[in-house]
């Protein structure tokens, strides 16, 4: 019965099928009945590699077309029981027979492009050496990597050392320069071993040429063959090899190989060994071998016959090289210059060697000293040859090879590392020889200021260094599906003593891409005093540590294989490392205070295929990884950052994400016994590629969402190129926040902006690549700068936080933070021109506030640098209390992501706390009245008060600065005094004195603390008057009678007061009658006064006087007399009161006469008889008599003549 490859009953049996061979060891080759996996390369862009992509190849070996529907490609580590990764195929993939399918995984730098993947980018990365790989008609993951036998699997091969289960025996080791390929994709024997060999990869897409099988079940005897090496020199010895294939259908049996080694000194039918002699490795593989060791020099084919008992035969060739021994030159004259002129050049040369690592080993020169002013060691690289087992430490060998550079290109600020790479010979010369003594390197050599070739003279040298303090956590590789990553055993650091090193504004002096930098724009000395450690290169456990740890006790070989200097740490020789960090948690923030966060996560990516995701190359991890990311990040925001009321957060997949991350942490606050916070999540998607977002988490138990707004999704850009580009990949999320206040005040507002700029990578590109990149990170910048101007100008307090991807100073390629915050450098001090003055006033990058040593949330190649940043408009500095940075990731080994138990680690930045104090709620001031009018009033007088009640409607006390009036028309007094409890009152009395007829206007202000201070009253009035005219200007009036004045008084301003009256200047016996009036508000009011005369009594002619002068002599001497008389009168009444009464008659006549004469001297006076005698009438004469019309204590005068005749 002839199945459907994909059938679940073929795949069934196949399973079984190759479960019963596995198991017994006697599988035979037959015809595949569907898709295989052909080749498997995980060495890509590794270094040395001939690919630059790791990849799996798959193949239709059948007659029919496939089509593979929900097809995965599933890989466990070599000894792994789960399954690490899952990518899911296309839903649907048509092969036609002979077709091939590349697929693309985990990429680096070295190496050359893969054909067109049919799938790229597929999240996995393959080991270099060992691993198991497996095709799957499902999706779902397996259940068990091991065993094989799940139905689903199609195919499935296990490669490299110590697999815990492979088809029979696990195939070949691949190597950075070969895959495990299939050695005849038409017939499988189900056994990895022998299906599969090493060799050169030469991975196959869809649009290669067919290769259909003939599927008639029979193969033909195959063998390919080689040299190792394939190229030496005169007197070495290389292995030659035949890897046999058995023909099948008849299967071969008695298989014997020769070669002709006639041209390189040997005989014409060498037998070649498949039994562990004669250089032969394994025993019965079908891998048939001999050491040879030609004698001549040239050029070689040498053919090779392959025949088995069934009369088939191959005929494969070997291709070998052999050349002349090369001259012999020492390390020290090989490294005299940088870069060496031996370059290219073959050599002989020997040396002690002192360290021994999986691609190369180091030798020293025997006569080496400890201070040399050029290398005296070097780098044999051997890349994936296996070396002898003389290659030792201690051993003295001669070596055979050319001499090379790496990195390969010469450069002013690079320092390429000198190395013998292929093709080479060794030959041991000596053994057990004492190393050279190591060279002590101090603080003093580390110089910060040496220049970055200042240990150029070490490279390849025993190094020893009495103690070094590390400024990065080890590094290691991450395979991110399941977010586990393996130590390297690589870290950075200083000689202890040397400060840290930080990032400094400006381009790298090491910045070669780009080229010529314009003479404004600084260069930065790339800090020459960090030197980079490998714990792990001699085949040693890795060292994982933090910054800041101590290592007493170094020693290892100064390396310069990556351009700048490296140690390799001995293997027998470990340092003791104390003082590793910890996490501390950030203080916390007291009840008075808010607190604002940033946090890149780092690619947050859950273990969903969530549709709603643009981005092309999302991470699908696996449901552990997901759980212990959340875990970790639960740990951080619980127990680190102490809960931030709001947290800015980037790198982040989508909604579900920042959903997921905000319930374990209230379900572990729970847990732990600590409050719920409640954090309530908001993103939007944006189009970055990689499909991370920034979003919000708010502490909805204290702080209110007022709105999230998403801004930047369509704008656009001009690159490079002239077009229109994407902006904003991760668009800024907007949040309108209310901070919660005590006692139901209102909140206090903030306006929150979560951002993510464009990385830095590519921003030295010279090319049109990076000419894109600085105008997007120059364009963004200026957005930014806009959207927050924006709120500024309309009066919010703006906090904006994010991975800005840039320093608090210029990177020498664009200025972003400094356009951002208004105030970048010139433009002749920077490569992309600013724009400046884009807010007002200028923003505030709150860790410019802070010292320089503790500026740190990032550290790149051991620099410690800034780029989280919490920008802030100027109005909220007063109120920042303190910027932490949390140090729980950047200097932290990448090797503490594994454990979800600590909060390490969880990123690759440091998030970083703002606090803020809570402002008090405003004192709020409300008026009675805004307004007060003063109608009708008299100028010059004073109006009655008008009160205004001042309220303290807000939630803390009103200080008053002032109470002040605008002008001395009005005036005020209060109650208020300097301060006014919630709730109370004052008051304000105000009254209104006009100088002058008509309308008047004036302004109380009252400075307070009110948020809507300064408050006005606005003051109106109108002044009034009247007039006071008489048309009886002079009066004439006979002594005795009267004279009448008429009065006219009219209003001005429609005074409606009443009117009195009074006369000033009235003559003796003058008197004044008067009545009062009211005036009429229009018109004229008239009145009259009365002014009245008294008759004088004159006895002669004498007494009339007709000046005023007379008038005033005459009555002085009326006085007189009425005095005499007075006294005469007295004197009379004394005399008579003390005559007894029996004296009565006795004396009536003399008091009769005394009496008489009194009179008369009293009538007569002391003076002329002829003086006018006038005591009570009114002169005659002229006088000014002034009437005075008064209204509500204001007076107005005329001054009437009046003539008394």
């Amino acid at each position: 019965m002839i199945t459907s490859p994909s059938s679940p009953y073929a795949s069934r049996l196949w399973a079984l099928v190759v479960a019963v061979l596995c198991l017994t060891g006697l599988a035979q080759a037959s015809v595949p009945t569907g898709a295989i996996i052909t080749q498997v390369y995980g060495a890509g862009g590794n270094s040395g590699a001939t690919y630059n992509a790791d990849y799996v190849e798959i193949f239709n070996p059948t007659s029919s077309t496939l089509t593979l529907s929900n097809y995965s490609i599933q890989y466990a580590s070599v000894a792994g029981t789960t399954i690490a990764s899952v990518t899911t195929l296309p839903p649907s993939i048509t092969l036609q027979p002979g077709q091939y399918y590349l697929i693309a995984a985990a990429a680096g730098s070295v190496g050359a492009a893969l054909p067109t993947p049919d799938s790229p980018n597929a999240p996995f990365a393959i080991a270099a050496t060992a691993g198991k790989i497996y095709l799957v008609n499902s999706t779902n993951k397996l259940t068990a990597a091991c065993p094989a036998t799940d139905p689903s699997i199609v195919d499935f091969v296990a490669f490299g050392s110590t697999p815990n289960c492979a088809y029979g025996t696990a195939a070949p080791a691949p190597s950075a320069t070969t895959a495990i390929i299939r050695a005849n994709a038409c017939n499988i024997t189900g056994n990895n071993s022998t299906d599969y060999a090493a060799r050169t990869p030469t991975p196959h897409n869809a649009s290669s040429t067919l290769a259909p099988c003939s599927n008639t079940g029979s193969s033909p005897l195959a063998a390919t063959a080689l040299a190792t090496p394939s190229t030496l020199y005169l007197g070495n010895t290389t292995l030659l090899t035949a890897t046999v294939i058995p023909g099948t259908l008849p299967n071969s049996t008695g298989i014997a190989v020769t070669a002709d080694l006639s041209t390189i000194g040997g005989v014409t039918n060498q037998p070649f060994y498949d039994d562990g002699t004669h250089g032969d490795v394994t025993a019965g593989d079908n891998v048939f071998s001999f050491s040879a060791t030609p004698t001549a020099t040239g050029t070689f084919t040498l053919p090779v016959s392959v025949s088995d008992a069934q009369a088939q035969s191959a005929a494969p060739t070997i291709a070998l090289t052999v050349a002349a021994a090369p001259p012999t030159v020492s390390i020290q004259t090989i490294q005299a210059n940088k870069p060496s002129t031996y370059a290219t050049q073959a050599v002989t040369t020997s040396g002690i060697v002192i360290g021994v690592k999986s691609n190369g080993f180091y030798i020293e020169s025997k006569n080496a000293t400890t201070n040399p002013t050029t290398p005296q060691g070097i780098l044999v690289y051997t890349g994936s040859t296996r070396l002898p087992s003389y290659i030792a430490i201690g051993n003295e060998v001669q070596v055979q090879g050319t001499v090379n550079t790496y990195p390969a290109y010469p450069s002013a600020t690079l320092t390429p590392g000198t190395e013998i790479d292929g093709p080479q010979t060794f030959t041991l010369l000596t053994t057990g020889n004492t190393l050279p003594t190591p060279i002590t390197l101090t603080a003093a050599q580390d110089s910060p200021a040496g220049g970055i070739k200042q240990f150029t003279q070490y490279e390849g040298s025993r190094i020893a260094i009495g103690s070094v303090t590390t400024t990065s956590g080890t590094d290691a590789s991450l395979n991110e599906a399941t977010e586990t990553n393996t130590s390297n055993g690589r870290f950075y650091g200083v000689v202890t003593g040397v400060p840290r090193p930080f990032r400094e504004p400006g381009v790298s002096v090491t910045d070669t891409l780009y080229g010529t930098i314009p003479s404004g724009v600084t260069v930065w000395d790339s800090n020459p005093e960090l030197l980079y450690f490998d714990s792990l290169a001699f085949g040693a456990p890795a060292i994982d540590l933090t910054s800041n740890a101590i290592l007493t006790g170094v020693s290892g070989v100064m390396d310069f294989s990556f351009g700048s200097p490296e140690i390799l740490i001995d293997a027998a020789n470990r340092p003791t490392v104390t003082g590793l960090m910890t996490a501390q948690p950030v203080p916390a923030q007291a009840a008075t205070e808010f607190t604002a966060a940033s946090f890149n996560m780092e690619r947050f990516y859950n273990d969903v295929a969530d549709a709603d995701n643009p981005g092309s190359s999302v991470v699908i991890v696996t449901t552990a990884a997901y759980q212990r990311r959340l875990a970790k990040a639960s740990l951080a925001i619980r127990n680190v950052l102490n809960f931030p009321d709001i947290i800015g957060a980037q790198e982040i997949e989508n909604i579900n994400v920042l959903t997921d991350l905000a319930n374990k942490i209230s379900a572990d606050a729970l847990t732990a016994g600590q409050t719920d916070p409640v954090y309530k999540p908001y993103l939007f998607l944006a189009t970055d590629g990689t499909g991370i977002n920034t979003g919000v988490l708010v502490k909805s138990t204290r702080v209110n969402t007022v709105k999230a707004e998403q801004f930047g999704l369509t704008t656009t850009f001009t690159n490079a190129g002239g077009n229109q580009a994407v902006l904003n990949d991760r668009t800024p999320l907007v949040m309108h926040l209310g901070v919660k206040r005590a006692n139901g005040a209102p909140d206090y507002p903030v306006t929150f902006i979560s951002v993510h700029q464009r990385s830095l990578i590519n921003v030295d590109d010279p090319t049109s690549t990076g000419a894109t990149v600085r105008l997007k990170r120059e364009a963004q910048a200026e957005y930014l700068a806009r959207l927050i101007q924006g709120y500024q100008a309309a009066g919010e307090h703006v906090i904006t936080v994010g991975d800005y991807n840039a320093f608090e100073f210029s990177d020498g390629f664009v200025d972003s933070l400094g356009v951002t915050t208004g105030k970048p450098v010139p433009s002749t001090q920077v490569i992309t021109p600013p724009v400046a003055n884009l807010v007002t006033p200028n923003l505030v990058d709150l860790v410019t506030l802070l010292p320089a040593a503790q500026r740190q949330s990032y550290v790149e190649t051991g620099s410690a640098q800034v780029l989280d940043h919490v920008v802030v408009t100027s109005d909220l500095v007063p109120l920042e209390t303190r910027l932490v940075y949390a140090h729980i990731d950047a200097d932290f080994p990448l090797v503490y992501q594994n454990d979800a138990t600590r909060p390490e680690r969880v990123s690759d930045h440091d998030p970083v706390v703002a606090y803020f104090t809570i402002p008090p709620a405003p004192a709020a001031i409300s008026l009675s009245a805004s307004t007060l009018t003063f109608a009708g009033q008299l100028s010059g007088s004073t109006s009655a008060a008008q009160t205004v009640t001042v309220t303290n409607t807000g939630f803390a006390a009103l200080t008053f600065s002032s109470i002040a009036v605008s002008t001395t028309t009005f005036a005020q007094t209060n109650t208020c005094g300097t301060s006014l409890a919630p709730s109370a009152t004052c008051t304000i009395s105000v009254t209104f004195k006009p100088t002058a007829t008509g309308a008047a206007t004036g302004t109380i202000t009252i400075t307070s603390n009110a948020s809507t201070s300064p408050t006005t009253i606005a003051l109106t009035g109108t002044g009034t008057d009247f007039t006071l005219t008489t048309t009886t200007q002079t009066q004439t009036v006979t002594n005795g009678n009267t004279a009448t004045v008429s009065l006219a008084l009219t209003s001005i301003g429609g005074y409606t007061g009443q009117v009195t009256f009074a006369c000033t200047g009235l003559l003796t016996g003058e008197t004044c009658t008067t009545t009062p009036v009211t005036l009429a508000a229009t018109g004229t009011t008239t009145a009259t006064v009365t002014i009245s005369t008294t008759r004088q009594v004159t006895p002669n002619a004498k007494a009339t006087g007709t000046t005023r002068a007379a008038n005033h002599t005459a009555t002085s001497n009326g006085t007189t007399r009425l005095a005499g008389i007075s006294f005469a009168g007295l004197t009379l009444l004394a005399l008579a009161g003390s005559i007894k009464r029996r004296s009565l008659g006795r004396y009536t006549r003399l008091l009769s006469l005394f009496a008489l004469l009194a009179t008369l001297g009293a009538l007569a006076g002391c003076n002329d008889a002829g003086v006018t005698f006038n005591p009570s009438g009114t002169p005659s004469g002229t006088g000014n008599i002034g009437i005075v019309a008064t209204s509500a204590g204001v007076s107005h005068t005329i001054t009437v003549q009046v003539v008394v005749q």
